[in-house]
C-alpha cells in the first residue's frame, strides 16, 4: 500500500492524476473490502488484505477493533 501511495504522489506532482480520482480510488477499495457493507472494516474483513492484517492495531487508531474510513484513508496516504 506505501508503494501505492508513492505512486499516486509522483502521478499527482506530474499532473497525471488529481486528488478526487485517489479519493474515489481509496473508498473504492475500502468498500470492496467492506463485505458487511456497515461502513468499516472488521479484523476478519482486513485479513483479505495482507498489508492490513499485519497493521490493523495500528491503523485502528481509536482502538474500537474497526477501521474507518478515514483511519483507512489515512493509511493509504
Amino acid at each position: 500500500m506505501r508503494a501505492k501511495a508513492l505512486v499516486f504522489s509522483i502521478l499527482l506532482a506530474l499532473g497525471l492524476v488529481n486528488t478526487d480520482a485517489h479519493a474515489m480510488d481509496v473508498e473504492a477499495t475500502f468498500d470492496a473490502l467492506d463485505k458487511d457493507n456497515n461502513g468499516l472494516l472488521s479484523e476478519a474483513e482486513a485479513q483479505m488484505d495482507a498489508v492490513l492484517k499485519e497493521n490493523f492495531a495500528q491503523i485502528d487508531t481509536d482502538q474500537n477493533g474497526q477501521l474507518s474510513l478515514n483511519e483507512f484513508s489515512k493509511f493509504i496516504q
